[in-house]
């Protein structure tokens, strides 16, 4: 599984449209700990699930599928929502799933952004503002647009 590494702070600032809030969540693999407000200046694909969410495990390898067709392109991240970090890194590894981690214990994000459950799949461009959203179980389909409307904006943006 990776580490958050490349979700690394660029310090840019973040302005206009609705951006992520300025949390700070630890990653799953290793101490660094990820600002959601700025995810280093790339496009990412941001899932929030848990263990025991059956739509969740059911996404969770099509989200796999669209990072490896994808992630050079966009960046990945899920956040584990209030779980056990040992319930996800099983579930991540039984699902032989690769892309970065963070762990909101506390659901801190799921509150912020007022979703009413999970899943939940945000299309974050590199300046953090949220482009898309998809609240519960993704298609591949719908991956895809979430992909192309990140791509597409990235392809925009100087």
């Amino acid at each position: 599984m990776a580490g958050c590494d490349s979700f690394s702070a660029d310090g840019e600032a973040v302005d206009g449209g609705k951006a992520l809030p300025a949390l700070q969540l630890p990653c799953l693999v290793g101490d660094q700990d990820v600002p959601l407000g700025d995810l280093g200046g790339r496009p990412v694909l941001l899932n929030l699930w848990a263990s025991w969410c059956a739509p969740c495990r059911e996404e969770m390898p099509l989200l796999q599928a669209a990072y490896e067709g994808n992630g050079d392109r966009v960046g990945f991240l899920g956040v584990i929502t209030e779980d056990t970090r040992s319930a996800a890194a099983s579930l991540l590894a039984d699902l032989d799933v690769t892309y970065a981690h963070v762990v909101d214990q506390d659901k801190e994000l799921l509150t912020e952004l007022a979703a009413p459950g999970l899943p939940v799949t945000l299309a974050v461009a590199a300046d953090g503002r949220i482009l898309d959203r998809q609240i519960g179980q993704a298609s591949a389909t719908r991956l895809d647009e979430l992909v192309s409307v990140l791509v597409e904006d990235a392809a925009r943006t100087p």
